[in-house]
């Protein structure tokens, strides 16, 4: 099946919105990197690095545990769990463990080492980030199409309820013109005021600006007493008694 426009153009400002995203994001991060890597200095026998790089470790197996949490309760609630390869995330927090492992163990004394380590801290951290926020969007734009839908569907099955009401309405005042003794029993029920104002209350619809559940079951219950109405009128003593005696002329004629 192809494509509409609206769902091209939706598709296409998501793609816009997911590489603009991108770009920002690895804009920022590479601000990071040149501001550790030229602006900060780290002192190499700095008694505190050995705390820094315990803390990176730890903060960096606690973040892959919480993100393998996501991928199994929250993530995999979406099909391509928000358009991100998380395996390349997975792979990078496990690189950045496994290299503050060996500063710990081996014990270096190099400050762009260190400096490594929280670039190689930071990047996982972004992609991290970034999944969530791309998690988030394609939820919020999924909801959204949902309502969308939703609102159509609504609408699709006011108007279709409109329609056959006012095909009822104008059965009734057919049947009205044609046997006044229908007109003098829908007076004397006090059913005629009743009618035309829920005919008017249906008609107002057609000018909503959005339809809502509860619209289309008051539009449902509007039709169903134009529906009782027009049975009532039809099974009129009048009416029957007219249409016996058509059916008798039609099977005997002169």
């Amino acid at each position: 099946m192809r494509e509409s426009r609206a769902e091209r153009h939706r598709s296409r400002r998501r793609n816009d919105s997911e590489v603009s995203r991108f770009w920002i994001m690895g804009l920022l991060f590479s601000l990071l990197v040149l501001a550790f890597e030229f602006l900060i200095d780290i002192p190499a026998d700095a008694a505190w690095l050995q705390d820094m790089e315990m803390a990176l470790f730890s903060a960096s197996f606690t973040l892959l545990a919480f993100y393998l949490l996501g991928l199994t309760f929250v993530f995999s609630r979406q099909q391509e769990a928000g358009k991100v390869n998380h395996q390349v995330i997975i792979y990078a927090w496990l690189g950045a463990i496994l290299f503050h492992l060996f500063l710990l163990i081996s014990n270096m004394s190099n400050q762009h080492v260190y400096k490594a380590g929280i670039i190689l801290f930071l990047g996982p951290l972004f992609l991290t980030v970034y999944h969530f926020i791309t998690y988030l969007s394609a939820l919020r734009a999924a909801r959204r199409e949902e309502e969308l839908a939703t609102a159509a569907s609504h609408e699709r099955a006011a108007y279709q309820i409109i329609l056959e009401g006012t095909k009822v309405h104008g059965e009734i005042n057919r049947l009205k013109s044609a046997y006044p003794e229908v007109e003098q029993m829908l007076r004397a029920n006090d059913f005629a005021d009743k009618m035309e104002r829920c005919v008017l209350e249906m008609q107002q619809y057609l000018q909503a600006k959005t339809i809502t559940r509860k619209d289309v079951e008051l539009l449902e219950s509007h039709y169903y007493y134009l529906e009782n109405l027009l049975v009532l009128a039809k099974q009129h003593p009048g009416v029957m008694e007219s249409r016996v005696f058509a059916h008798r002329d039609d099977a005997h004629p002169l």
